[in-house]
């Protein structure tokens, strides 16, 4: 019933060779898995003044004045963030305090406890409850400022939006059960 498997050894992919001198015996290295995505982080007793170009996700607890553009990536400002001025992210969550413009080419998303005041502009927008927020929003993907922001590629990150999460959030949203797939079906009756 139960079979056991042997433990595999670790791939001799895992670890690369790298040469130092001429005539020194080479170092062995762990390569960091590719997986795993790069974060920068700016603490929360970090005061940063000027504009930050990320092109990884950045994760912000500190003070910020100036711009952060991060087109490609998600950018998290923390519950101890405070954000005076703009940001540019292809996915952004907001748990701190906000006062500029968030522009976002796929989701925003505006947590419990954070105070955001100014304009929102994204396709897709989640406001829990608990948030305070005064401004205006635009959700028209056509937007001149989004398509300036990004270009094509807001366009191209609404096409590529996974249909796992479209699908967990129309699930959630709904309170009907679905009848699961089969090998036989490709329909799913609510």
């Amino acid at each position: 019933m139960f079979q056991k498997t042997k433990q595999r050894q670790p791939d001799e992919t895992a670890a690369s060779v790298v040469a130092t001198d001429a005539g020194r015996t080479p170092a062995t290295r762990q390569e960091m898995p590719a997986s795993r995505p790069n974060v920068s982080v700016i603490g929360s007793h970090t005061r940063v003044e000027g504009d930050i170009d990320a092109g990884e996700d950045l994760v912000v607890e500190g003070h910020i004045v100036g711009t952060i553009t991060c087109k490609r990536n998600t950018v998290t400002l923390g519950s101890s963030a405070h954000l005076f001025g703009d940001v540019h992210a292809h996915t952004l969550h907001v748990s701190g305090e906000v006062e500029g413009n968030l522009v976002a080419a796929h989701r925003a998303t505006i947590h419990k406890g954070a105070n955001v005041r100014g304009a929102i502009v994204t396709p897709c927008l989640i406001l829990e409850d608990g948030s305070t927020f005064h401004g205006s929003i635009d959700m028209d993907p056509e937007n001149a400022l989004l398509k300036s922001a990004f270009g094509e590629s807001a366009e191209a990150s609404q096409a590529l939006a996974s249909p796992t999460e479209e699908s967990e959030t129309a699930v959630s949203d709904s309170d009907e059960s679905l009848t699961p797939l089969t090998p036989d079906s490709d329909t799913r009756q609510v």
